[in-house]
């Protein structure tokens, strides 16, 4: 690829299993894309050979063929990141996920390139492996690194004890849908006017995996024998969940509905009454905005980032919460939705005050803010052919 049609905005993640972060960096890459930066979208390695050839097909591009497995692997790895930032001298790399992270910013310095790097947290510090973060500490105070980005204050929060350099360098841009899936989804939510609970149907999105503590949601259905749960999503717990779904004798009224498409995952969410996410720790979660979008009630876990999710730009609640590992308060919640049409309404209509309060557009302004706070502008206006060879730019070097 050569230098005049290089990348400005590389966005970059250790790797592209199909969920958030992929879908994140995909829209606002798309995003900056509609305002004529040229863009492009970069996974250090695929986990398997059908993710890199889905991903593929969204516009990514790998430096390596598969995971690391060993030490040698890691020390390969750098050494073709190195080699990938002389050949494309992008202006920008905006990375996330801990490996990701850390290798950028060290690559970057020793490619001796002029390529500045934004890190990005999209959960918790705690949540990061102990050896990536004793070396973020380090990685994210090198002069490459221009800005640190955390979704929610919450998340920036987390990153207290980090090295004032460090500190000095942290913003918050909270997430947003994109443009494109707004209009989706407000035409979906135009056809489900929501006044009660009609079917006492719950719905939950996200990956099977400890983070999203389905279990707490699953022993709270067993408190509500009129009330059904679909859980979308899928993932490494699978087949513990089904298991507790099956000890509780739930097979009637909970439903592991696997992967969907996005489009088919948000009308198959509008039919429910109730939108329920209790994880035990979160970023900014595009399925909350999703269902606060859709006008869906919302009820969270009661920790600092979730809590965060659901308070609007006026500081008011839009959302009931409720303790972690305390399935009859889950349970309670849910119920006084489900049972009574006045409580409903209430958290419909601040759930879709919500939705309206998350846009695309503050999103993107944020992002190019940023990128013009350090000189990158955008180089032409986008038309709709442009912003799609944008898009995939990385993807034909």
């Amino acid at each position: 690829m050569a230098d005049n049609v290089s990348s400005q905005v590389v966005f970059a993640i250790t790797h592209t299993t199909p969920g958030g972060l992929r879908e994140i960096w995909q829209d606002v890459a798309h995003g900056l894309s509609g305002r004529g930066f040229r863009t492009g979208l970069l996974g250090l390695y695929p986990q398997a050979a059908e993710e890199a050839a889905e991903a593929q097909s969204d516009g990514w591009q790998f430096i390596a063929p598969s995971p690391l497995r060993s030490a040698a692997a890691g020390l390969a790895l750098l050494a073709a990141t190195i080699g990938w930032l002389r050949r494309h001298r992008p202006h920008v790399v905006i990375t996330a996920m801990p490996l990701a992270n850390v290798l950028f910013p060290l690559a970057a310095t020793l490619a001796g390139v002029r390529t500045k790097v934004v890190l990005s947290h999209h959960t918790p510090a705690f949540t990061y492996q102990g050896a990536l973060n004793r070396i973020d500490r380090w990685t994210g105070c090198l002069p490459c690194v221009a800005a640190i980005v955390s979704v929610s204050d919450a998340v920036g929060i987390s990153f207290d004890s980090w090295p004032k350099r460090y500190r000095a360098k942290r913003r918050t841009i909270h997430n947003a849908l994109p443009e494109g899936v707004e209009r989706m989804v407000d035409a979906i939510a135009a056809d489900h006017q929501r006044t009660s609970a009609t079917q006492g149907l719950i719905v939950a999105v996200g990956r099977l995996s400890r983070q999203k503590n389905h279990p707490q949601l699953i022993r709270a259905m067993a408190l509500l024998p009129k009330a059904r749960l679909e859980i979308i999503g899928a993932g490494e717990d699978e087949a513990e969940l089904r298991a507790l779904i099956a000890q509780l004798k739930l097979e009637d009224r909970v439903s592991l509905l696997g992967q969907m498409p996005r489009e088919e995952a948000l009308r198959r969410a509008a039919q429910a009454d109730v939108f329920a996410q209790v994880s035990l720790f979160e970023g900014h979660s595009l399925a909350l905005i999703e269902a606060a979008r859709l006008g869906l009630p919302l009820v969270v876990s009661q920790v600092p980032v979730q809590i965060e999710g659901v308070t609007g730009e006026d500081g008011a609640l839009c959302g009931l919460t409720v303790p972690l590992d305390d399935p009859q308060a889950l349970a309670r919640a849910l119920g006084s939705l489900l049972d009574d049409p006045a409580t409903y309404r209430l958290w419909a209509e601040r759930s879709a005050r919500l939705g309206m309060m998350r846009g695309s557009r503050a999103l993107i302004d944020r992002y190019v803010a940023l990128l013009g706070e350090h000189g990158i502008a955008p180089q032409h206006a986008a038309t709709g052919a442009e912003t799609g060879m944008a898009f995939r730019e990385v993807a034909k070097a």
